[in-house]
């Protein structure tokens, strides 16, 4: 097991060293970089303490008693700042690091011990008895309490990205919901565990099995991150450029609202334009530039679409691309066409949306809709 420690500890400065580097996103990255750095220091003395190095150098133990406290905020801010799109740290988000301030502060007399007391601190499986039990709970629930925040944001984001574009494909955080899920799995499933092993002689065991779990979680988060970093595009961004664009525009407006007529001649034109100018078939159309078609707010557009199309913006798009699809493939002109480069010239901009909407709405693939009309 010391191996496959060192191994991933290996592996996480290489990480670490990668997010750094990369010049897209750069303070999520530097985040999860941070992540992939204390995970290897904890890594690292996991493997120094199963092969008995902190005999030879007692003055490494105890480096890892705190970091502990950074997993949970740092986990929270690579999301929210990826999310968010911003470019340093607010004083509100620096405040999550105090408690690793202050239990660092509170461990500080332990390094100033000489080696042999540092030794004599550890029990026989390799735990440090350093200050109340108390510390080690609260370690493992603040941590843990910051994973149903980031789902919530992550769950409030997906609504809003589908409010705002028609393609997701790279605004999409999915991916990093299902990691977050797997987390909470895993770390109800260590509690279970340690509750356990405190009863019987299985605590090393209980240690190698989160370790070399959390292992393959956060690296896997590591390298999704590392890959999504080469084309993610926050939309806190976007937001702030077209709030810019659109703030004199939406001043001719009042905030009460529109009226059930207002809506229905909005709701009239809006159709109209989709129709005639079919700006759907552009791959990358967000409200905002549908609302500039229509020289309206977007809060008016977001709320005609929602009331009168029954929608969210994404849905509401993507509906006729899959009828622009459905046209072309009874037109003959496309007969010479593939299904994907239907979809493709429809406004869908890869195979996996394209399938993905297309059978949402009709319940069929591509392929299966095609067959039903030669049938």
């Amino acid at each position: 097991m010391s191996v496959i420690f060192f191994l991933g500890a290996v592996h996480g400065l290489m990480l670490t060293f990668l997010l750094v580097s990369k010049k897209v996103n750069q303070l999520s990255n530097r985040i999860l970089a941070a992540l992939m750095l204390v995970f290897t220091i904890d890594l690292a003395m996991a493997a120094l303490l199963s092969v008995g190095l902190h005999y030879n150098y007692p003055h490494v133990i105890g480096l890892d008693f705190s970091i502990t406290l950074l997993y949970g905020p740092l986990l929270y801010l690579y999301s929210e700042t990826l999310i968010k799109g911003n470019e340093r740290l607010t004083l509100a988000q620096k405040k999550h690091f105090i408690p690793f301030v202050f239990l660092t502060l509170y461990f500080l007399p332990f390094y100033f011990n000489s080696g042999e007391t540092k030794l004599s601190l550890l029990s026989e499986t390799g735990e440090l008895q350093y200050g109340s039990e108390w510390i080690t709970h609260f370690k493992v629930v603040y941590s843990l309490a910051y994973l149903p925040f980031i789902i919530r944001d992550l769950y409030q984001y997906r609504k809003k990205i589908r409010a705002n574009y028609s393609t997701l494909e790279k605004r999409n955080l999915d991916w990093l919901q299902g990691f977050v899920l797997a987390g909470t799995l895993l770390g109800i499933t260590a509690g279970v565990l340690y509750t356990v092993s405190s009863f019987s002689d299985m605590l090393s065991e209980y240690t190698d099995f989160t370790l070399l779990a959390s292992t393959i979680f956060v690296y896997s988060i590591g390298y999704m991150g590392l890959k999504q970093a080469e084309f993610f595009t926050p939309i806190g961004r976007e937001e702030k450029q077209v709030s810019k664009e659109e703030k004199p525009r939406q001043e001719s407006y009042t905030r009460s609202g529109l009226n059930e007529e207002q809506g229905k001649e909005l709701h009239q034109q809006l159709c109209a334009l989709m129709d005639k100018d079919k700006p759907y078939l552009r791959s990358d159309l967000s409200l905002a530039e549908l609302a500039g078609l229509m020289s309206i707010s977007t809060h008016n557009l977001t709320e005609v679409i929602n009331t009168f199309a029954d929608a969210s913006f994404y849905d509401f798009v993507n509906s006729y691309r899959i009828e622009s699809v459905k046209q072309a493939i009874k037109d003959p002109e496309f007969h010479n066409f593939t299904l994907l480069g239907i979809g493709l010239e429809s406004g869908f901009n890869s195979k996996s949306s394209f399938n993905s909407v297309f059978k949402k709405h009709t319940g069929l693939t591509p392929s299966q809709y095609k067959k039903s009309l030669e049938g």
